[in-house]
This record gives C-alpha cells, sequence and structure tokens, in this order.
C-alpha cells in the first residue's frame, strides 16, 4: 500500500502587499482562494496534509481570516497536520486560536501541533515528527529530541520549517534524514526558487530533494518583487516501506511577480524586441494579480528613446501594476557621429556586437571599463 502526502506551507494569509497600495486586497484575496484551493481541490486526493508552517502571516492576523481558514480545512476530511512557523509562531497565540476554532467545527480530523512530540497515523502505517517554532526567532534545537527508530513507528517524517545549514542562518542539517533515521524530511520556510526555475535549484530540485529524503514544500503563492516563480505544491507519493515511489510539483499560484532589468546601447534598433520577450513570460496572467518593476537602462538615441517611451504608455496601460525605473539617457544622431571612437575600441565593440550569447549589460560595461582605461595604456 502507498501513501499520496500533500505537502505545503507558507500560504501567509493576510499579508500586507504593502508596496501595491489599493491594489493589496486583490492579493490578499488570492491567497485564501489558492490556499482553498490546495486543501478542498487537492486535499481530497491524497492520504495526509502537511502544512509546513507560516500558514498566517502574522501576529496581528485578525479572527475572521483564522476562522475561514479553519472553514477551509473543516471542509476536507483528509488528515491534515501544521506546524506553527516563524511567522506565526506558537507564542503568537494563533496556533491555540486555530485549534479551537477546528474544534468548534468539529474538525478532529485536522491538528495544530504546538509541542515537538510524535504523532502517529496508524491507518496509514506512518508517525510525524513534527517541529513547531515556539516564537518568531526560535533557534532551539528542532531535531534532537527525536527518538530512535521503533518497528511500531512504521514511516517516520519530519515536519520543520527553516533554512538548511548550507544557506545563512540556516539550522537544518542536509543530512537531517541520515542522522535521525528518517525516510522523509518536509520543510518549509525557503518559498521557492530565486529564478523562478525548481531544477536548477539545490533546494527544489526534485531529485537532489530525493536523494536527500528532504524536500521543500514551495510556497503556493509568490509573495514579493524578488520571487519571480510560479506558487504549487508538492505531491509525494511513499511506498509501504518509507521509499519514495515518485514527486511532482503542481503549480497553482496566479499572484505573479517580475523583475527585469531591460539594457540598451546606441546601436540599439529595435527596443519592442526586448519587451516581447518580458511579456512571452507574462502571456495569459490575470493583470490584477501580476506586478512588474521594469528598469530600464543604457544609451537610445534621441528617436528610439521616443519610441520607447510610446511603448512603455503601452505597456503602463496593459498592465498597471508596472513600476518603471527608467536609467536611460540619450542623445542625438549627430553627437554619435562626432564621437572620435578609438580604433581599438572601435574593433571591441564590432566583435561584441557579434556575441549573441553576452548579456547586452555586460556589454556595456566592458566598453564602459575599456574606454575610462584606454588612458592607461597608451
Amino acid at each position: 500500500m502507498s501513501v499520496r502526502v500533500l505537502c505545503t506551507g507558507d500560504f501567509q494569509l493576510d499579508k500586507a502587499f504593502g508596496t501595491l497600495g489599493l491594489e493589496a486586497e486583490t492579493f490578499r484575496e488570492q491567497l485564501m482562494k489558492t490556499f482553498a484551493k490546495v486543501v478542498q481541490t487537492h486535499g481530497p486526493h491524497h492520504d495526509l496534509i502537511l502544512i509546513a508552517g507560516d500558514m498566517f502571516d502574522r501576529k496581528a492576523t485578525p479572527t475572521s481570516i483564522i476562522e475561514e481558514a479553519a472553514t477551509v480545512l473543516a471542509s476536507c476530511n483528509t488528515p491534515c497536520l501544521i506546524i506553527p512557523g516563524n511567522h506565526d509562531p506558537v507564542n503568537s497565540g494563533i496556533p491555540s486560536v486555530l485549534q479551537e476554532v477546528l474544534s468548534q467545527r468539529g474538525a478532529t480530523h485536522v491538528h495544530v501541533a504546538v509541542e515537538r512530540k510524535p504523532i502517529e497515523y496508524k491507518e496509514l502505517g506512518l508517525t510525524v515528527f513534527p517541529a513547531p517554532l515556539f516564537r518568531k526567532d526560535d533557534l532551539s534545537d528542532q531535531w534532537g529530541w527525536i527518538p530512535e527508530r521503533t518497528k511500531e513507528q512504521g514511516t517516520r517524517i519530519a515536519l520543520m520549517h527553516g533554512a538548511l545549514d548550507s544557506l545563512p542562518g540556516g539550522l537544518i542539517p542536509e543530512d537531517l534524514a541520515i542522522q535521525k533515521d528518517l525516510d522523509l524530511v518536509v520543510c518549509g520556510d525557503q518559498h521557492g526558487p530565486g529564478n523562478g526555475v525548481s531544477e536548477s535549484s539545490n533546494l527544489f530540485n526534485l531529485d537532489i530533494s530525493k536523494r536527500r529524503k528532504l524536500y521543500y514544500a514551495m510556497a503556493p503563492e509568490a509573495q514579493h518583487i524578488n520571487q519571480n516563480f510560479t506558487g504549487a505544491f508538492l505531491t509525494l507519493e511513499l511506498k509501504e516501506n518509507g521509499e519514495i515511489k515518485s514527486s511532482e510539483r503542481m503549480e497553482v499560484g496566479e499572484i505573479r511577480f517580475v523583475n527585469e532589468t531591460i539594457s540598451f546601447d546606441h546601436n540599439s534598433e529595435d527596443e519592442s524586441h526586448a519587451f516581447d520577450t518580458l511579456l512571452a513570460s507574462i502571456d495569459g496572467r490575470p493583470t490584477q494579480l501580476t506586478s512588474i518593476r521594469l528598469t530600464i537602462q543604457g544609451e537610445l538615441q534621441s528617436e528610439s528613446y521616443q519610441q520607447l517611451n510610446v511603448r512603455l504608455s503601452q505597456l503602463k496601460t496593459e498592465w498597471p501594476l508596472l513600476e518603471l525605473i527608467n536609467e536611460v539617457t540619450t542623445r542625438n544622431t549627430d553627437d554619435w557621429d562626432q564621437q572620435e571612437v578609438d580604433p581599438l575600441v572601435g574593433k571591441i565593440e564590432q566583435a561584441l556586437s557579434h556575441d549573441t550569447n553576452l548579456d547586452p549589460l555586460m556589454k556595456a560595461r566592458i566598453l564602459e571599463l575599456l574606454r575610462i582605461n584606454l588612458g592607461r595604456w597608451q
């Protein structure tokens, strides 16, 4: 018999989204909608739901939000275990409020762990070792208490919230599964891959995770401008002996943050191509849930700069949550023609123009440093 486990966390319900102004409420509502989708739509297809901390965003989370989340959890009959994270630790009072509201709704299948002690799921043949955080800055030993294996425990799973010790400030050992004889470690705290690609991340790559038996659940929604990924949850299938049979990340996120830099030089003739590439990455996304920070830098001729401004005006109309950082300088065409170009600079500039693999920003910096230091070599 295999067991399907849904691993999630870091919803941070009722997050402020302070930089989004009046649009922030739409983003907060989406967090709850995505939470409901994960639990109510996908939860019933699993044998166990593990929520690895930070279900709520802050100590001041309104009771109404906690009640709404409890109603969602109560509506799904799949057993569920929740641990408090650094945003909703035990001493915030949120876990006790959530457990009380769940009790009022008769949701005995949902457990909020406020102690570090084993929780058995005998019908599933497994035992979970939850490590709730007691306060926001909890630096205590989260795994030393885990006992030695006994046959009655079945598959052994640790549920934790925190960063690996290979990261700045991290405390969780990458080889924790080996150290404590665990079949699986599920973690929250790290939201998603920095470049948006799970396969290229040591934290979220599924093959790497399988080898060390330690998985990050991933946040179901991106939550700030530097999180350039689509939110997802993790689904795992475990064999009866605890071996990981399969793993898959299921994208559910609707919120998207895009933080891109577009660079030009005075030879740029088609400023629209870079924008088309950017827009292709968000094609089909809801505009009211897409926040874009666009940094434009470099040098353009006056005519091209005018065309650029027209394009930016169109973008602002199409994508209302567009923040523009404009670092473009302009020159008249005559200025470029009159500028004396050193033969060495001209040859290097020509060579760079044919290198399609080099980032435009890097090309501009190479030429800038070359011109600055040219006098030293003459």
